[in-house]
């Protein structure tokens, strides 16, 4: 099973990301069971490749606590579109979805370490906690909340039910699609199509 182009440009919003089409029915389900996030984490380049087999044997070890993990993601993931799409729309966000990527963000934080890479210091998460899989996406979520751009997350424009979250980091803030590959591409056949009904109806 493949995942969806991570067009996002923000950890949080690839993982909203991850249900394609939440506008159509059906959706579709990218994360079924916690080894499609540990997958998803390790494709959106959040896990390397030690730390991804280590997840692995520890949800084999721990099924139950691999089952809770993967049912507080999805949890903190329908959080996230509802923040990001909610603040798109003019709607002011749920304090019990605040609440929810303040928790996932105040937990990865607890664990994490802070080291020095070359010239920075960077938080580092441990990778022997199931949450490792979607810490990530809690703590980009908190911080695009608190330093933004947030006025630059939108909704993909396509009338075909995409629903897909963005940061738009077009110079003028003129991006409409998801991608112009797919939603884009779909929108400008439409057009086309329209404008060429338009003399025989005339």
């Amino acid at each position: 099973m493949s995942f969806p182009a991570l067009y996002g440009g923000n950890t949080c919003l690839d993982f909203a990301n991850t249900v394609d089409a939440r506008g159509a029915d059906p959706r579709e389900e990218h994360l079924h069971d916690y080894a499609d996030l540990v997958r998803w984490a390790a494709y959106a380049n959040l896990l390397d490749e030690p730390a991804t087999r280590h997840l692995r044997t520890l949800a084999t070890a721990r099924p139950q606590a691999a089952q809770a993990s993967f049912a507080a993601a999805l949890t903190l993931r329908e959080a996230i579109f509802r923040v990001f799409a909610g603040l798109h729309a003019g709607t002011p966000p749920a304090p019990a979805d605040l609440t929810l990527i303040q928790q996932g963000y105040a937990a990865a934080l607890s664990t994490a370490r802070l080291e020095q890479r070359g010239d920075q210091f960077v938080w580092t998460l441990p990778a022997d906690h199931l949450h490792r899989a979607w810490w990530p996406a809690a703590v980009a979520a908190a911080k695009l909340l608190t330093t933004g751009p947030v006025t630059r997350v939108k909704v993909c424009a396509s009338t075909g039910g995409c629903r897909g979250l963005f940061l738009d980091t077009s110079k003028n803030n003129s991006r409409r699609w998801c991608s112009m590959d797919d939603c884009g591409t779909e929108a400008k056949i439409r057009r086309q199509a329209t404008r060429r009904r338009r003399p025989r109806n005339g």
